[in-house]
């Protein structure tokens, strides 16, 4: 956990809201630019949901009384949109950065702690929410007065991303677009206690191979297992754009995919896990005859597999005799698994992407094929050019 930055943080007061009143209701949304690691407070009368973004890592506080005794209530958001592979990362982050959350909620209101000192040491009661009772949790972290941040702090200036970290990867090319090749380094911590591959605190290290100038990308799932690098022109402009690749170690085979161009040192995200996440959604329907229908309304795509294959014990929990449901059941398509680079144009070393995602029955187990989505770049944002559906081979039957 880093030290607060105050330069760094922004704060902003809404309505109904001043520097020392109220006390109650005076709620917190404290929210970050995964980028530029600034941290953004606002204060209000409710919460600034407009803040909030479909990655749900927000933090949520507000002053209750309880008696003549007041208590900061904070909120936290641990279920990920991915399964549980996601949950138990979420809950190491939100644990590893909420001490930097509580310093910048106390230092950003420090002008209302000065009026009502005696809440500097109200207790700080955490709720991580999650629908695992594993991480379903409510705790005690302390006071205010174990965060506190003098207005003359500053951060110490250190080497960002080499302390405490290993080099994990490491690509050369053209990524800013001057015709020298840069580098780029991929850097992350291994937690005391942790198993396996895990790594935390990944970030990514662009080297300008003329000046020799350094820029830090930290992207907003930094933990996981077997991060990589790779470097291809995927925007089409003949430079090198930058795609870095987490697998989250969950039974789901989720995995966190980021793109980034550093045009011209211009830093811009480009492609997002997550956002294609929310964007891509389906609807698994089993129907009649062992069919199953999977649509993507966005695309206004239908594709029906077939899934009498699978044998007697398998379509008899959904269909009777004839063929016909017993009752409505419904599938799901997971979250990308795979984003994998395609060449588009060997003359000129351009790439699409393959994005692929499992579609499941009732159960994590039971596999009926994949979606797979080529993504290209349109000049502006990646689109899909060509949706399909894969299902896995079966046994060749005796007609064959």
């Amino acid at each position: 956990m880093s030290k607060l930055n105050p330069e760094k943080l922004s704060v902003e007061f809404r309505e109904g809201i001043t520097t020392t009143e109220p006390i109650i209701p005076r709620r917190y949304t404290l929210t970050h630019s995964d980028i530029t690691a600034e941290l953004f407070l606002t204060i209000g009368l409710t919460y600034a949901y407009d803040k909030i973004n479909a990655m749900r890592d927000e933090v949520l506080g507000e002053w209750i009384k309880v008696g003549d005794q007041y208590f900061f209530y904070v909120y936290l958001y641990v279920d990920g949109q991915f399964g549980s592979g996601t949950t138990a990362i979420r809950n190491y982050i939100f644990r590893r950065e909420l001490p930097l959350a509580l310093e910048a909620i106390r230092y950003g209101d420090r002008k209302f702690f000065s009026a009502h000192p005696e809440l500097n040491d109200a207790p700080i009661i955490v709720h991580f929410m999650s629908t695992n009772p594993q991480f379903n949790r409510i705790e005690n972290w302390g006071t205010f007065s174990h965060y506190y941040i003098s207005s003359s702090h500053r951060s110490p200036k250190v080497n960002p991303f080499r302390q405490n970290r290993y080099l994990l990867d490491i690509k050369i090319g053209d990524v800013t677009g001057d015709a020298i090749p840069d580098k780029v380094f991929l850097y992350g911590s291994k937690p005391e206690g942790a198993t396996g591959v895990f790594t935390d605190n990944i970030i990514i290290v662009i080297e300008d191979g003329r000046t020799n100038e350094t820029k830090t990308i930290t992207p907003a799932f930094n933990s996981g297992y077997n991060p990589r690098l790779f470097l291809g022109d995927f925007t089409k402009d003949k430079i090198d754009d930058i795609k870095i690749s987490i697998d989250s170690g969950g039974s789901g085979g989720y995995g966190f995919f980021y793109l980034y161009s550093f045009k011209n040192n211009n830093l811009q995200e480009i492609f997002n896990f997550d956002k294609y996440n929310e964007e891509y959604k389906y609807k698994v329907d089993y129907a009649d005859l062992y069919k199953v229908d999977v649509g993507n309304v966005m695309l206004n795509k239908l594709f029906t597999l077939d899934v009498s294959h699978k044998g007697y014990d398998y379509v008899s929990q959904y269909y009777d005799e004839k063929g016909k449901l017993k009752k409505p059941v419904q599938g799901e398509v997971l979250a990308l698994g795979a984003l994998v680079p395609i060449v588009n144009d060997e003359k000129i070393n351009a790439y699409d992407l393959l994005a692929s995602q499992r579609i499941i029955g009732t159960t994590n187990s039971d596999t009926l094929g994949y979606i797979e989505n080529l993504l290209s770049w349109d000049g502006e944002k990646f689109v899909s050019s060509r949706m399909f559906a894969s299902i896995p081979g079966t046994n060749l039957t005796s007609l064959y």
